[in-house]
């Protein structure tokens, strides 16, 4: 589960950051005018930002999951040892026949 969570965390790390790189190029070339500079700048950061606020949110949810799951393990591990407990007062209490 982990596996997963941390390979999609850098899918979208690095998807973002070829987008990023992608409209970086594009500004760099500088076409047009200072107008339109600023305007290609403004937007490069804009998606930077959003990239980055994606990417912080893909860890926390693979955080969120890789937690969740401890949980549930333990909570199954927890459940199976009551369950075995409770297979054993049976037999003991029943001379050891099951019933």
């Amino acid at each position: 589960m982990s596996e997963q969570s941390s390979r999609l965390a850098r899918v979208a790390g690095v998807g973002a950051a070829v987008v990023a790189l992608g409209i970086a190029g594009v500004a760099a070339t500088g076409c047009g005018s200072d107008d339109e500079s600023d305007s290609i700048n403004n937007a490069i950061d804009s998606i930077q930002l959003q990239a980055s606020s994606v990417q912080s949110q893909i860890s926390s949810a693979a955080t969120n999951v890789q937690s969740q799951a401890e949980s549930v393990k333990t909570q199954v591990q927890s459940q199976a040892e009551s369950v075995q407990s409770q297979i054993s007062t049976a037999t003991s209490d029943s001379g050891g026949y099951g019933y």
